[in-house]
């Protein structure tokens, strides 16, 4: 359930022995002048460091101290890390809270060994994803239409491949194909089976607040973590699955009258000819595959140019619809698609 967090850490302390890392302010190189310098943080010692930022990153986490206007001296420290990933080495699979809880121990600890001293049950959350895996039941273009019919954005993002997205400042609603973004992390995709990844992300704490109630972490281990369950399904009901099968037929048929409205102004007054034509080649094309057709027509037509022209005229009819439409084929509808993403993702 719980993928990405990202805490920020009010109180902390940074031993001599430490493994963290600074960035040099810029320097004007005419007026030697530093230009965005700042005391990041001081260790246990006594000792004063300097820079733009500072960081400690690691294959568990990173971990940012920078110069924000809210931070009471000034820097703020802020920690991200992906719970699947801490407990499973990859983010397939969902962690439940016993494990989350033990993720954050075993972080703390981390931090701990690289001289970095907090108490993570005192931080508060400003970002929280939760995701939920489905088997759809097609490829995942196949669904492409249907989210774009419940308004959702394509976004082809070099991490995740094709992504549809309903996003605002506070909050993300997001679904990819989930083998197709671990291909692109040159991960072996083998023994895991075709998945749909439905992500939503709470962007800051004040939304975090709203939505669930609570921000510190240690309220995650206090009833937090079933509420974030409940309010899990409840946020997708009332986005991206806030329609009946009804609606949804209802804007299906807006989607039919915006192509009727395409072959109209591309065809002028026989645009009902052409567009009976496109979809006849369409769903015959879908139905017996232009191989199984062109077999068929060499059964009784010997003119093998005939055969050849009736081909083309078949695919580019069918061309047309998709081009208009840039989606794969199905034979399901939108109702269909629709119902089973609802019901799988909110079972």
């Amino acid at each position: 359930m719980l993928d990405t967090v990202k805490v920020y850490i009010p109180e902390y302390s940074i031993k001599a022995d430490n493994n963290l890392e600074f960035q040099p302010a810029r320097i004007n190189a005419g007026t030697g002048e530093k230009l965005n310098e700042f005391e990041l943080f001081q260790t246990t010692s006594g000792r004063k460091f300097y820079g733009s930022k500072a960081m400690l990153n690691t294959e568990a986490f990173h971990l940012d101290l920078k110069p924000y206007s809210f931070a009471e001296n000034g820097i703020a420290c802020f920690l991200h890390f992906s719970i699947p990933r801490v407990h499973y080495g990859d983010n397939y699979y969902s962690v439940g809270e016993q494990g989350s809880h033990a993720v954050f121990n075993l972080v703390e600890q981390e931090l701990l060994k690289n001289g970095f001293s907090c108490n993570l049950q005192e931080a508060d959350f400003s970002r929280i994803d939760t995701f939920k895996n489905i088997e759809p039941e097609e490829p995942f273009e196949t669904y492409s239409a249907l989210f774009s019919l419940l308004n959702a954005s394509r976004k082809v993002k070099r991490s995740y491949g094709t992504t549809f997205m309903v996003t605002n400042t506070q909050q993300e609603f997001c679904v990819y194909d989930k083998l197709k973004e671990m291909q692109l992390h040159k991960l072996d995709t083998s023994a895991f089976p075709e998945t749909m990844r439905f992500e939503h992300r709470l962007l800051n704490k004040q939304k975090i607040s709203a939505r669930l109630g609570f921000t510190q972490v240690a309220d995650l281990f206090k009833g937090g973590y079933a509420v974030i369950k409940d309010k899990q399904k409840e946020s997708w009901k009332k986005n991206l699955f806030k329609y009946s099968v009804e609606e949804v037929i209802q804007l299906g048929s807006k989607q039919l009258a915006q192509e009727m409205e395409y072959f109209e102004n591309s065809h002028g007054r026989n645009w009902f000819s052409y567009f009976l034509k496109s979809y006849g080649a369409f769903y015959l094309a879908q139905y017996a595959g232009t191989e199984v057709i062109e077999i068929a027509l060499n059964h009784f037509e010997a003119d093998r140019m005939k055969v050849y022209r009736m081909k083309k005229t078949l695919e580019e009819a069918e061309r047309e619809l998709l081009f208009y439409r840039k989606e794969p084929a199905t034979k399901k509808t939108y109702a269909t698609l629709y119902s089973e993403l609802k019901g799988k993702v909110l079972e």
